[in-house]
């Protein structure tokens, strides 16, 4: 048998699909709802301004400062949202105090991790500024002197940029915790309230996000990246979806690679300072190889001009040459380098010793009857002369400086910029808590006062 009130059941098994999508139904007044949807549309415009082309474009500092703009814009809109909800602070549910209130300071503490991270990227700057300074010869080839300096400040600077802030690891927790805590609050008997839960649970994911990316960035690492799901009964979870989408897809594929500098400009810096590294230090290997070259020979070209100028004995020769080019042997030797190296200088020392001793005879006998005159050297020669031209790869060291300079000068900037921008991030949100704060204090006081009036 049928029940009697079976004709009366509603059409819909689940209950009124309408009530999803506008969660304050018929009874929602069209002003509210006009502003309602007016942040939404807001919202989901700024969601597909920060949707890249490429998931990789997310990992520079071009699109972190429009994100940060993004997040300012959305939070300085919420307070003009309540502004205009008419919606007083003494109307405002506990509930929704609290969870304000400590979302609010665990995002102040993530302002300050990526403020302090992105200073500490700005003061390891100095250290390639350092380089850069000692290198620049107005467009000549640096010194021994100056690419032993340069080496010693790149190494120092590339071991720093290896290290990350801890700050940020907390940042991770504080993340994980926000969008576990994400939800959208009930709100019974107030339209005004409904509007406001709705417009805060937007901004909160959407920050929640953003600043995941951030940490993740930052720290090379896609362990800070959070997984948010977002009802699509908000009329921007649709935006928001595909821009976690794009994010995380390719974002975490990236990250895996376990490099700690994921950041585009400083990675090219990095990649900039490890190629001038290496090709300082081969500069210099070069640069004293050719020096004992160019010492070895002027030695020889001395014995012979003073045993021609003198008619000394040939043994007497032989062993000035030999002495002499022990001594260079023993000074270059005490220079910096490894055993290989000596080894090989050693060698070619030996070599070029042994083949002058029979030019050194010939050059005797041919010269033997000439002027005297003729075979005096100018004082000047006595002197080791220094190479006129710059060693070979010289070009490819001075591409190298010019391009560190520019990627340099490129992550400067972008750092100043950004650090900037998060510094008046942390000023927005702060403000919008004191102003919370100093509402509810007068609240307060104004409910003790009119417990106090008779």
């Amino acid at each position: 048998m049928s029940r009697p009130d079976d004709g009366h059941r509603s059409f819909f098994p689940v209950g009124n699909p309408f009530r999803v999508i506008l969660p304050g139904g018929p009874h929602l007044p069209r002003k509210l709802q006009a502003l309602l949807t007016s942040y939404e549309d807001a919202l989901a415009l700024s969601l597909r301004k920060l949707k890249p082309e490429n998931a990789l474009e997310v990992l520079t500092l071009s699109w972190m400062m429009l994100a940060v703009d993004c997040l300012s814009q959305l939070h300085a809109s919420i307070v003009n949202l309540i502004t205009e909800l008419e919606l007083p602070v003494s109307d405002w549910d506990e509930k929704w105090v609290d969870i304000y209130l400590n979302s609010s300071v665990k995002l102040l503490d993530i302002c300050i991790a990526l403020s302090s991270e992105l200073a500490r990227l700005d003061q390891g700057q100095l250290l390639v500024q350092y380089v850069l300074h000692v290198l620049d010869t107005g467009g000549g080839f640096p010194s021994l002197e100056h690419l032993k300096r340069a080496e010693v400040s790149l190494k120092e600077w590339m071991d720093k940029s290896c290290t990350t802030c801890p700050r940020l690891d907390n940042c991770s927790t504080a993340l994980q915790e926000l969008a576990g805590s994400l939800c959208l609050m009930k709100v019974k008997n107030s339209a005004k309230g409904k509007v406001l839960m709705r417009a805060l649970y937007g901004i909160e994911a959407v920050t929640v996000l953003v600043c995941s990316v951030f940490v993740a960035a930052l720290s090379g690492s896609p362990k800070p990246l959070v997984e948010l799901h977002v009802p699509q009964k908000f009329g921007w979870s649709q935006a928001f979806s595909d821009l976690h989408i794009t994010i995380s897809r390719d974002l975490r594929r990236q990250l895996s690679r376990g490099s700690v500098a994921a950041i585009k400009e400083l990675e090219e810096v990095e990649a900039s300072a490890r190629k001038l590294h290496e090709l300082a230090r081969t500069a210099q290997l070069k640069e004293v190889n050719d020096n004992l070259a160019c010492a070895v020979s002027h030695s020889v070209e001395v014995v012979m001009t003073d045993s021609t100028s003198q008619n000394g004995g040939l043994e007497d020769n032989l062993k000035l040459a030999d002495d002499t080019n022990q001594e260079i042997m023993i000074e270059i030797t005490t220079e910096e380098g490894t055993q290989e190296d000596k080894m090989k200088v050693k060698q070619d020392t030996e070599a070029i010793s042994h083949g002058n001793e029979f030019t050194m005879v010939e050059s005797i006998s041919q010269h033997n009857n000439r002027n005297k005159t003729n075979a005096i050297s100018d004082k000047s020669s006595t002197m080791v002369p220094e190479r006129a031209s710059a060693p070979e790869g010289s070009e490819q060291l001075l591409d190298c400086i010019s391009s560190m300079s520019k990627s340099v000068e490129g992550l400067r900037l972008g750092l100043d910029s950004l650090s900037k921008r998060v510094g008046d991030f942390f000023q927005i949100v702060l403000t919008g808590r004191d102003a919370l704060l100093c509402n509810l204090r007068m609240s307060d006081a104004a409910s003790k006062v009119a417990e106090v009036r008779p």
